[in-house]
């Protein structure tokens, strides 16, 4: 791996755990657009670019919102109350996603997910609901959502946590709870997409440093950097302005899903 694709991958680790700390997003929003421009210099054929980058961000996912869950559990931020509710739909949904990925076009898959991130550019920007807690929705409701939030976020290879967070908000659950319980969300999303990932891409001709869809090289550089960064982004958390950060994030994912779609 060239020294240049070792310094990009940790820069983009380092963007993603402070961003998985303040936001409670898993990365993948800066992981996938940055593995679809750098995995072709590393040698992955066309064909197999935006798979392979949705399957190693997930990966990275899983280590970064690790790190990231724990940072907030010490911080006494987490509702088990929310987690029992949406984890389950989470997980079924992010293996039908990998599934649905590895089926799909790469063209289709990459513009799919410049829409996608279009879409949660401008919905960070509208202000949440306050007041008490919906904690009188269905169940089964609550399933459903959550089990799409998942099989879209494995689709496109995000943790869910930009899909997650603005869901409850919308159930009035405050900001950095709601951070803290979309962490556990992504962790579990990349957990079960990474599994299919990699007995999917069994059937693939094995070769160094590929875990079936997931590249190993890319997977380890981003993850150290990404876990050390995660803890400092939920210590942020506690004292500066979500609200700026959310703009400024906001204005970059429209900038990154009209290179992408038209690229």
């Amino acid at each position: 791996m060239l020294i240049t694709g070792w310094l990009w991958c940790i820069a983009g680790g380092v963007i993603a755990g402070l961003l998985a700390g303040m936001l409670g997003i898993g990365g993948g929003l800066v992981i996938v657009p940055l593995l679809i421009y750098l995995l072709p210099l590393l040698g992955v054929p066309a064909e197999l670019v935006v798979q392979m980058a949705i399957a190693t961000s997930l990966a990275t996912i899983v280590m970064t919102t690790l790190s990231s869950a724990r940072s907030h559990y010490r911080h006494g931020q987490i509702s088990w109350f929310w987690v029992r509710r949406l984890i389950p739909g989470l997980m079924l949904g992010a293996l039908l996603g990998a599934w649905l990925a590895t089926q799909l076009k790469p063209e289709w898959l990459q513009r799919i997910f410049s829409i996608v991130l279009l879409i949660l550019s401008v919905r960070m920007l509208i202000p949440q609901r306050t007041g008490e807690p919906l904690t009188d929705v269905s169940k089964r409701l609550l399933g459903v959502i959550s089990a799409m939030v998942g099989s879209l976020s494995a689709l496109v290879g995000i943790g869910g946590g930009s899909l997650t967070v603005p869901l409850l908000q919308r159930l009035r659950v405050p900001i950095r709870q709601a951070i803290a319980v979309s962490s556990v969300g992504s962790l579990s999303i990349g957990v079960s997409a990474v599994i299919a990932f990699v007995v999917l891409g069994q059937r693939m001709p094995s070769e160094g440093g590929l875990f079936g869809y997931v590249h190993g090289p890319a997977w380890l550089a981003i993850s150290i950097a990404s876990m050390l960064c995660a803890p400092l982004g939920a210590a942020l958390t506690q004292r500066i302005p979500v609200k700026r950060l959310q703009q400024f994030f906001a204005g970059f994912l429209v900038v990154i899903s009209i290179e992408l779609f038209i690229g």
